[in-house]
């Protein structure tokens, strides 16, 4: 079982529009309406892909107990702490171009007591039965930067691998808990001063620099044009298939489940980078996170490459394995 832990999780309302203009009233000519934040859309994706999967987090108020009841109509397995604060809703527009708007309000403050409620859960009931853990998404208002390596020493004392994929000053904390895996995409990594725009790679920068801090294996993933891996001996480059893109919002969470689903299946890592990859492309297909449907994501699959990145001698070709 593979645990996700949301810690600002959403009502996700994602709606296709014409165009997006001033003084014009916005009709949606399509509306979906889903249990979001990071955590729960990489949750979607790795049932999707055949894993049993548990989720948790704080959800509050009349939002947070329908977002407990729609992950449970999904069978997403939820096991909440109730806050007094009321969850949170996010809004996605997306135009006939393929634009994307989005509008994201803030997580709402957990107390003392119900941080202390959730690491309780966590380490009295949910991590015993789970096989990889997920931790995923923004931390509440005024949380303490430590907030999810907290969380990756719990799930290290019940000896469970753990991936992390935050951003700001959570990011910057996080890595001296030595997650197993830290996913990220180049504008956080950016964002958090990993790398540079200076940099002749800067997504490869950002790897080393996560590695150097504490992450086990580090991932960076920059849209359309793939990802960059490195597990502190070893540089991979993922490529993936140009697609028609609905929309691609959600995508670096599908990323994140793929790649824990393979992880946790034991597969090497040039595949599993390729199984992330994989649902992240195959998500961009369609609007909603985490909905798509299995054979998209086979066809993808078949396209993704993993090579590696090799310091070569001058003049010299680099060397690929080839097809993953």
């Amino acid at each position: 079982m593979i645990l996700f832990v949301a810690p600002s999780p959403a009502v996700d309302r994602t709606a296709r529009i014409e165009q997006l203009a001033d003084g014009l009233i916005v009709r949606p000519t399509e509306l979906v309406v889903l249990p979001g934040g990071k955590a729960l859309t990489a949750a979607r994706v790795a049932r999707a892909l055949g894993s049993i999967v548990a989720t948790t987090g704080y959800a509050g108020g009349h939002a947070g107990r329908w977002i407990v009841e729609a992950l449970a109509a999904e069978g997403l397995s939820p096991r909440f702490v109730e806050t007094g604060a009321e969850a949170r809703t996010t809004y996605v527009l997306i135009d006939r171009r393929g634009r994307s708007y989005l509008i994201y309000e803030p997580a709402p403050a957990v107390t003392v007591a119900e941080t202390a409620q959730l690491h309780e859960l966590l380490r009295d009931e949910l991590l015993p039965g789970a096989d990889f853990v997920v931790v995923a998404g923004s931390f509440p208002a005024g949380s303490n930067p430590n907030s999810a390596g907290a969380i990756v020493e719990l799930a290290h004392a019940a000896g469970r691998p753990c991936l992390v994929d935050t951003s700001g000053e959570t990011l910057k904390a996080v890595a001296s808990a030595r997650p197993e895996v830290v996913k990220i995409s180049l504008e956080e990594a950016l964002a958090a001063g990993w790398a540079s725009v200076a940099d002749p790679d800067p997504a490869r920068s950002a790897t080393e620099h996560l590695c150097s801090a504490g992450a086990g294996l580090a991932v960076v993933t920059d849209g359309r044009r793939g990802a960059v891996a490195f597990d502190g001996a070893d540089h991979w480059r993922i490529e993936v298939p140009a697609v028609r893109a609905a929309s691609p919002v959600g995508s670096g969470d599908a990323f994140s489940a793929g790649l824990a689903v393979a992880l946790a299946e034991g597969r090497p890592l040039p595949a599993a980078l390729a199984y992330g990859a994989a649902a992240g492309t195959a998500n961009a297909q369609s609007i909603g996170g985490g909905r798509f449907d299995l054979a998209t994501f086979e066809t993808v699959l078949e396209a993704v490459r993993v090579e590696p990145i090799r310091r070569a001698r001058p003049g010299a070709p680099m060397r690929s394995p080839g097809h993953v």
